[in-house]
C-alpha cells in the first residue's frame, strides 16, 4: 500500500536499494539489537522490518505498526500518569495537614486586634504564603483526581461566554480573544469552579506562549466521539462536548509533547511557571469523565481540546456555586475527629475562636465512644476522612445507622 511504498522513497524499478526509511540497508541485513524485527521510521509512520536470506539474495518483509505504537505510547502515558498521581495524592495529604496548622494559627493570631503592626504584618505574610502553598496542593489533588467535586448541570456555552468577558478584561491588549460555537446545546454535569480553573490555566499558557501578542481562539462543538489517537479507550456511548483552546504562539517541541501533563514539567524559564497548569487540567477533566488532547507545531501555536460528556434536558442549571458566609456559633458542641494531633489542636482552637465548644477524638473508633457518651449534646461531627483504624467514611456510616439525625 501507500504506507509501505513510502519506505522506498523515490526509488524506481531497477535502482539499487540503499536504505528503507531512516535506516541503511546493511543495518537491516543484520540481527536487530533486540527482538526479531528492526524498527524503521518514515516521516510520522513506524514500521517493523525483518530480512530473510534466499539462495540468490534477500527478501525484506515490512509491517506498518504506526497505529500500534500510538496505542502503546498512550497506554504507557496513562500508566505513568496514574503512578505519578498516586504519589502526588500521598504527598498532598501530608502537606495539607502541615499547612492547615500554619494557616489556622495565623488566623487565630490575626484576630487579636492588639497586635502591633510589626508583628501583624509578618503573620499576614505567613497566612498568604500558606494559602498559596495550599493552592499548589489543590492543583496536585486535581491532577491525582483525589479532590472533591461539587457538580451540577451547567450551560457550558453561557459559562464560557462569561469567562471570555473576563479574559478580554485581564489579558494583554495585544491578545485577541475569539469564541466560536454552533447551534447546539452545551449542557454538562460539572463543577463550575474547577472548569473555570481549567479555562484560566489554558488561557494563561496561551498568554505566555504569545509574548508579542496573537489570537486566543475558543471553539465549542458537539461530537459523537472524541477525536483522540487512542480511539479504543475513547469509544464511549453518548454525545460529547468538545472545547478547543488555541493560540498562535511559539508552540511545543514534539519531543516534549508526551510529558506536558507531568506535574512540575515546564518548558518555561525558571521562575515563570510551576509546571502544574496542564497537570491540573488533565486531572480535572479526567475526574469529570472527560479526555484531553494536545496538538502543537513549533512556531505556529498549540491547541488543547477538552472532551466532556454532554447532558440532555437537565432539570435545572447553575452557573456558579453560592459562597456561604462563615457563621459564629452560639456555644454549640462539636465533636472534632482528626488523627494528626497538631491539626486537631488548631481546629479546636479555631472553633473556640468562633464561639463553639468542642470534644476531641483521634480516630473513628474513639469518636464513636465519645459520641455515645454525649449523643444528646453534640450538634455536629467534624471529621477527617483519612485516618488509621476507623476512617471518616466508616465513622459516618456507623453513626448514621445508629443516629439517623446526626449532622
Amino acid at each position: 500500500g501507500k504506507a509501505h511504498a513510502a519506505l522506498l522513497a523515490d526509488a524506481q524499478e531497477g535502482d539499487i536499494l540503499l536504505r528503507l526509511g531512516d535506516r541503511r540497508l546493511e543495518e537491516l541485513l543484520t540481527s536487530p539489537p533486540q527482538g526479531l524485527w528492526h524498527e524503521v521510521t518514515c516521516g510520522h509512520q513506524r514500521f517493523e522490518v525483518i530480512a530473510r536470506p534466499l539462495e540468490s539474495g534477500w527478501v525484506l518483509v515490512s509491517r506498518d505498526v504506526t497505529r500500534q505504537r500510538e496505542i502503546e505510547q498512550q497506554l504507557h502515558q496513562q500508566d505513568r500518569l496514574a503512578a505519578v498521581g498516586q504519589l502526588a495524592a500521598g504527598i498532598a495529604h501530608d502537606f495539607n495537614n502541615i499547612l492547615a496548622v500554619i494557616s489556622l494559627y495565623a488566623r487565630i493570631l490575626l484576630r487579636n486586634r492588639d497586635l502591633p503592626s510589626n508583628i501583624a504584618e509578618p503573620i499576614e505574610v505567613i497566612d498568604q504564603q500558606a494559602w498559596r502553598a495550599s493552592a499548589l496542593i489543590r492543583q496536585l489533588l486535581d491532577f491525582s483526581r483525589c479532590s472533591e467535586l461539587e457538580r451540577s448541570p451547567i450551560d457550558l456555552l453561557i459559562f464560557i461566554k462569561e469567562q471570555v468577558k473576563m479574559l478580554e478584561r485581564t489579558l494583554p491588549e495585544n491578545i485577541q480573544v475569539e469564541l466560536t460555537y454552533g447551534r447546539d446545546e452545551y449542557i454538562v454535569d460539572a463543577d463550575p469552579t474547577r472548569i473555570q480553573q481549567v479555562i484560566i490555566n489554558l488561557a494563561t499558557n496561551a498568554r505566555d506562549a504569545m509574548p508579542d501578542g496573537g489570537k486566543l481562539r475558543i471553539e465549542m462543538r458537539r461530537t459523537a466521539r472524541p477525536q483522540l489517537p487512542d480511539l479504543q479507550s475513547a469509544a464511549t456511548d453518548g454525545e460529547w462536548i468538545a472545547v478547543s483552546v488555541s493560540d498562535t504562539g511559539i508552540g511545543i517541541p514534539p519531543e516534549f509533547l508526551p510529558r506536558v501533563f507531568d506535574p512540575f514539567f515546564t518548558t518555561k524559564a525558571p521562575g515563570k511557571g510551576t509546571g502544574l497548569g496542564l497537570s491540573q487540567v488533565y486531572g480535572i477533566v479526567t475526574q469529570h469523565g472527560g479526555h484531553v488532547h494536545v496538538t502543537s507545531q513549533v512556531g505556529s501555536g498549540t491547541t488543547v481540546t477538552l472532551y466532556l460528556p454532554a447532558l440532555t434536558s437537565p432539570p435545572s442549571l447553575t452557573l456558579c456555586p453560592a459562597e456561604a458566609d462563615l457563621p459564629l456559633g452560639n456555644g454549640e458542641l462539636i465533636l472534632v475527629v482528626e488523627d494528626h494531633a497538631a491539626t486537631r489542636k488548631a481546629v479546636v482552637e479555631g472553633l473556640a475562636m468562633l464561639n463553639y465548644r468542642t470534644l476531641e477524638a483521634s480516630n473513628g473508633q474513639g469518636a464513636l465512644a465519645v459520641f455515645e457518651s454525649h449523643a444528646d449534646e453534640i450538634a455536629l461531627v467534624l471529621s477527617d476522612l483519612v485516618m488509621p483504624e476507623t476512617g471518616g467514611q466508616a465513622l459516618f456510616q456507623t453513626l448514621w445507622r445508629r443516629y439517623p439525625r446526626v449532622k
